[in-house]
This record gives C-alpha cells, sequence and structure tokens, in this order.
C-alpha cells in the first residue's frame, strides 16, 4: 500500500469515528429540514448529488472543502420557487479560493426560506366554529462561514459555522414564537484515480434551537456521502458526469426516508451532467428519488444554471442561480 492510499485511509478512518462520535442520543426529528434544502441550479439540476463535485460558490453549502479547488473568486445568487409559490428560497454565496499553496480558502452564504398565506384561525364567538382571523407569514434563515486547507496533494477538509434564525406567526390565540441556534459542519474532500470523493457532516456538535416561549429542539446530525467520476468522452469537446450519494439520518426516520434500518436512514441522490466546451450544460437526476432536470450556459465571467424538480403531490420546483467569477 502506497504512501498515498494510506493517507486516504487514515482520512476516512478518522471521519468514520468522528461521525460515530457525534451522533446524539436524542433530538428532534426534522427539527433541521428548513436549513437542509439544497442550493444552486447546477448542484440541483443533478438531483442534489454535489458533495464531490469540484463545486462552485455553493459548495460553502454543500462541502466547504471544496473551496480548495475554486479557480477564481465567486458570487452566487440563487432564486427557488419551491413547490410551486407556496416557499421562496433565496440564496446568496461567495468563495474566495487559496491565494498561494498551502493557503486558506474560505466563502459564507445567507440562505431564507419562508411562505405567506398561512390562515390563522379563532373561535368565532357568535358560531363557535374556527374562522380565519389573518393571515400570516413564517421564515428560516441560515447565515454561514466556511474555511478550507489543503491535507496534501490530493485532499481538502473544511469546516463551516452557521447561525440560524427560525420565525413562527402568532395569532390572537398563539404567541409569536421566534427562535436561534448555531451549528457547525464540517467536511473532507479528495481526488483519486479520475474520481472525486466527498463527505459533510451537518450539524457536527447538535444544532440547539432555542425558542422565545422556552420550548427547546436539536438539530441531528447527518452525513452525505458520495462520489462522482468523468465518463470516456464520447465527442470531441464533450465531457460527460455521474454522480451519487447517500444522505444519511440517524434519527429513526423510517418511512419518512427512501432507505430505512432501525434508527438509520439513507436518501439517495443521483445524477448525470453533460458539458459542452465549457460552455453549455445539460443535466438529469434522481433527488430522492424525484426527478430532477436542469441546464446552464456560461462564457467569460458569467454563468447561468436552472434547474427543474418534478413531484408526484405538489407542485414542481424551479431554481435559477446566477454566477460571476472574478478575474
Amino acid at each position: 500500500m502506497n504512501a498515498t492510499l494510506r493517507h486516504g485511509c487514515l482520512s476516512l478512518l478518522v471521519t468514520a469515528v468522528v461521525i460515530v462520535h457525534t451522533i446524539p442520543a436524542g433530538g428532534t426529528q426534522y427539527a433541521g429540514e428548513p436549513y437542509h434544502l439544497g442550493v444552486g441550479g447546477r448542484a440541483l439540476g443533478r438531483g442534489g448529488a454535489f458533495t464531490a463535485s469540484d463545486g462552485d460558490a455553493s459548495s460553502v453549502f454543500w462541502n466547504a472543502a471544496v473551496l480548495t479547488q475554486l479557480a477564481r473568486p465567486e458570487v452566487l445568487i440563487q432564486h427557488a420557487e419551491t413547490f410551486g409559490a407556496l416557499l421562496n428560497h433565496e440564496f446568496v454565496a461567495f468563495a474566495v479560493p487559496p491565494q498561494h499553496d498551502g493557503g486558506w480558502a474560505w466563502g459564507g452564504y445567507l440562505t431564507y426560506l419562508g411562505g405567506s398565506g398561512i390562515g390563522l384561525t379563532v373561535l368565532d364567538s357568535a358560531t363557535g366554529r374556527p374562522r380565519i382571523d389573518k393571515n400570516a407569514g413564517h421564515a428560516d434563515w441560515s447565515l454561514a462561514v466556511g474555511i478550507a486547507r489543503r491535507g496534501g496533494s490530493w485532499w481538502s477538509w473544511g469546516v463551516t459555522a452557521k447561525g440560524v434564525v427560525r420565525k413562527l406567526p402568532g395569532s390572537a390565540q398563539i404567541a409569536a414564537n421566534s427562535a436561534w441556534g448555531l451549528g457547525l459542519d464540517a467536511a473532507w474532500w479528495g481526488r483519486y484515480r479520475g474520481g472525486r470523493f466527498g463527505i459533510k457532516i451537518a450539524d457536527l456538535t447538535s444544532t440547539f434551537l432555542s425558542y422565545a416561549s422556552g420550548r427547546e429542539e436539536t438539530i441531528n446530525p447527518h452525513v452525505n456521502w458520495g462520489g462522482e467520476f468523468d465518463l470516456p468522452g464520447m465527442a470531441d469537446g464533450l465531457t460527460t458526469i455521474v454522480a451519487a450519494e447517500a444522505e444519511t439520518y440517524f434519527e429513526s426516520r423510517q418511512s419518512g426516508a427512501q432507505y430505512w434500518s432501525g434508527s438509520i436512514s439513507v436518501d439517495l441522490h443521483v445524477g448525470f451532467e453533460a458539458v459542452y466546451r465549457d460552455m453549455l450544460f445539460g443535466r438529469i437526476g434522481s433527488d430522492k428519488g424525484v426527478l430532477a432536470l436542469g441546464a446552464g450556459f456560461a462564457s467569460g465571467h458569467w454563468g447561468i444554471d436552472a434547474a427543474l424538480t418534478d413531484h408526484e403531490f405538489l407542485d414542481d420546483s424551479y431554481r435559477v442561480s446566477l454566477r460571476y467569477l472574478f478575474q
């Protein structure tokens, strides 16, 4: 076994030990669900299989270790209509690659997920039946800063610190409520024999949410791990990529996930991307069993990516992101 492979095995072993020791004894199921939606038109057009990708500015969300692979500083802005007009999902991120060998890469992001038109009811004193008192909205915010550094010639590591804020509406009978919390993500990325591999442990230390009402919730750790591979070239100027990853939870989601056994559940993300001369992009994927389609165009400093995700029962989700790469 050569030195490169030994170092790779050691890194994966350390990561596995960290995962085991950070799984909490208890927590609140689905408490972090609003913060787990994917971001970026490129990533979501590939079914959300992006943890192992060599990435873009949205990598500070997906896998901060990938920031070391970016060639230039960049900014990414996304607008998404999730399940039609039910939810608005806004995202802005920036990323700065290392300025020299052995230097630090860093970036940050801000996300907003919210909606309106929630009918809050009261009991009508005349009829004794509930009636809508007013319409209100809700919002979830997440602000994060990530750093990354190369650990060797072929692998990198990164961490992301994030703050989360949740605002829930109130009515005449129920007071409005809000919560805040802090969390930490840890990530690893490596390249080996034509493949790229990534692991992200989200909410590594469990993200604690404290509500103004006195209620408390804990966002449990979950792990994304996956890989992607370049396929043999089919035409001049055309490259193709296939990617897959497993999103793994340890909170007894059972029928709420694609696959489960005991307290462990797994959702799969699979994607395919065709790239023509780094200018035109076509994508298709499966996001937890849901069809995803995407396309993109890049020229000079600018790039635009769009994604569509189908849904069996709700309206489709549309995501559009715009990238700008600095000189």
